[in-house]
């Protein structure tokens, strides 16, 4: 009982001592939250705005924050966010976004492809050929696809111990499933090839230098001479020093066999060339253009009307100026077909446009090219590269806002089931058609099957235009 009286009086001797020390006169402090350390993150955040607003071609539609940059910027949780944020602003007459492309590349993975042409991968690429089958669209040569003998045609059945690949299957999860596997560290697969016979491999990731010329030939279409060759990304073709690398050696080694064999016309395959270098794309314009195309204009730049100031302020030598052709060879084609997806983008297209208003050029493919006539150029900040939308190119007729992708002269699906090369897949046979006839062929006459045109081209395209969207489409500048 003692012990149940002496509760209550202390605690009402501690609850008076506490009245006693406070009146009506008393401020009682407030509680402040220690404030939050800036976070580098912080710092990205507002620099990402800082300089896409310098460098942005749509510069005009971005909202004012200088005032207090991190007022704005703090809304957001990533760097990555307030990009995203920015890139909503510029909208065409329909209220989209023009800016689909801008992006922060945190490992530096762009600059080692298109500037050294090293790669980090299985060296891998898959595309549906019908709604139920899944095949390998392309294989990096010397990666570790490559080394273990896989090659495109080869029907995949099983990823990752999944053996239902079905369109069906992967839609449930947008192409998580896929995509995971094909970024991930390792991956196991079993494979049918073309003879019929099954494969299973296990691969890991591996670092190997990027082969930018897939397959190349030259066939005999009527009394015509045809070159063709698969061209899958625009790396530099010169480095960092401006000494030539690589690919400008074997560019000129391809085109000098072609001369050489004497062809007429040229099928240059892009059917999965997502962009590069903006000077491979010059360079190659001018190795394909016709003789008399002289010193003409090959293409304009259009970029926000401080950009080249600001560049120079921070002696940075990039030439937005008008470029022209300069053509190093002897090559003088009459025709060129470019095999094309929605895979083809930026510097493919630009190198598409170019051409266009000098010669005869012809599109062959699936629907229309991804649709992007704009490019960027890295900006270090803090570790991570910046690539804000910056410039948009116009070829000498003016033409320069494909956003809705190049149409198709002849639509022809993509035939996952033959190597680049071959003269029976199903692109490379309507061109070496038209060189023979000058014309497309008829529906009746298409070298492709009206059940897969029926089946496959429509009910995967939508799967495909995802899987072809995969990783980063570009038309880079670099500084020299």
């Amino acid at each position: 009982m003692e012990i149940n009286l002496v509760k209550p009086f202390v605690a009402s001797l501690l609850l008076g001592m506490a009245l006693a020390g406070c009146n009506r006169d008393t401020v009682m402090p407030a509680l402040e939250r220690p404030a939050r350390a800036e976070s580098q993150e912080d710092l990205l955040k507002d620099s990402v705005y800082t300089y896409t607003y310098q460098f942005y071609l749509w510069q005009d539609a971005l909202p004012d924050w200088f005032a207090d940059v991190r007022a704005n910027t703090i809304r957001y949780n990533s760097a990555d966010a307030v990009l995203e944020a920015l890139k909503g602003y510029a909208r065409d007459n329909h209220g989209n976004p023009y800016d689909r492309f801008s992006f922060l590349d945190r490992w530096g993975t762009i600059n080692a492809e298109v500037q050294q042409g090293l790669a980090g991968s299985f060296g891998i690429d898959v595309r549906y050929h019908d709604e139920n089958s899944l095949y390998v669209k392309k294989v990096d040569i010397g990666s570790p696809a490559y080394a273990m003998g896989i090659r495109r045609g080869w029907q995949i059945l099983q990823i990752n111990g999944n053996s239902d690949l079905s369109l069906a299957s992967m839609e449930r999860d947008n192409l998580a499933f896929l995509f995971n596997a094909l970024d991930g560290t390792h991956i196991s697969l079993s494979l049918r090839k073309p003879d019929g016979g099954e494969v299973s491999v296990n691969l890991n990731r591996g670092n190997y230098q990027l082969q930018p010329i897939l397959a190349h030939q030259v066939y005999d279409a009527g009394s015509k001479k045809v070159g063709y060759f698969a061209f899958d990304i625009f790396i530099s073709t010169l480095n960092a020093r401006g000494n030539p690398t690589y690919v400008k050696g074997q560019l000129d080694q391809l085109m000098a066999e072609f001369e050489e064999s004497g062809i007429r016309e040229l099928i240059v395959d892009l059917r999965y060339n997502g962009g590069g270098a903006v000077i491979t794309a010059e360079y190659l314009s001018n190795l394909l253009a016709p003789a008399a195309v002289g010193h003409q204009l090959m293409y304009s730049n259009q970029t926000n009307d401080g950009l080249d100031a600001f560049l120079r302020a921070e002696g940075v030598s990039l030439d937005f100026s008008p470029v022209h052709f300069n053509k190093p060879n002897a090559l003088n084609l009459e025709r060129i077909y470019f095999l094309v997806t929605e895979g083809t983008a930026s510097a493919s297209e630009l190198l598409i446009n170019n051409l266009k208003p000098y010669m005869d050029v012809k599109l062959i493919g699936e629907h229309a090219t991804y649709g992007k006539p704009v490019g960027y150029f890295n900006w270090n900040i803090l570790g991570v590269d910046l690539y804000a939308v910056s410039y948009q190119t116009f070829n000498a007729m003016g033409e320069g806002d494909y956003f809705s992708g190049m149409p198709v002269d002849k639509l022809i699906y993509d035939d996952l089931t033959r190597d680049f090369g071959d003269p029976a897949e199903d692109m490379i046979a309507e061109a070496l058609y038209y060189a023979t006839n000058n014309r497309f062929s008829s529906n009746v006459a298409s070298t492709q099957s009206s059940e897969r045109t029926a089946h496959a081209g429509p009910v995967s395209g939508r799967i495909n235009s995802l899987l072809d969207r995969h990783g980063q489409k570009g038309m880079y500048q670099f500084a020299r």
